[in-house]
């Protein structure tokens, strides 16, 4: 994993990191930590999947150097995932026994929506989940909004 930095706040999850498979639950396991303190345990184990899918891209595609932002407001959990490549991922059409190539479909079916953006030094995927707290009610942040 090897992170740079981290920052974490009430409602944010900053990591720079460099990717090891090895290191994967690790991350996992921060994640979990992080969401878990926000009350969020309903979507964690959805989120935990997004977020080794795109850090195995990562690691895959852009040589494992990456920022990885987690942040909870307004009802949602939001996951950045930024790298240095400007390439955008591709999602792949493979049949559902494929072992590969199906860890886009994967982010699109956990995550309300999902998103790519260039930027002038790479990349950033930005994932959206409604942010529901264990009974099932969408958490307002730091008191703001209905919960």
């Amino acid at each position: 994993m090897v992170p740079v930095a981290g920052v974490d706040t009430q409602s944010r999850l900053n990591m720079s990191l460099t990717v090891q498979l090895s290191e994967l639950g690790s991350i996992r396991r921060t994640v979990i930590r992080q969401l878990r303190s926000w009350g969020l345990e309903e979507i964690a184990d959805d989120a935990v999947l997004v977020v080794t899918e795109l850090l195995a891209n990562v690691h895959k595609h852009a040589g494992g150097v990456c920022d990885l932002e987690i942040e909870h407001e307004a009802g949602q959990l939001i996951v950045r995932v930024s790298d240095t490549v400007m390439t955008p991922p591709m999602v792949r059409r493979h049949s559902t026994s494929a072992e590969i190539g199906r860890g886009l479909l994967l982010v699109g079916e956990l995550t309300e929506h999902w998103e790519t953006a260039i930027t002038g030094t790479g990349k950033v995927v930005t994932c959206r989940f409604r942010a529901v707290d264990r009974r099932g009610h969408e958490r307002a942040v730091l008191g703001g909004g209905h919960a």
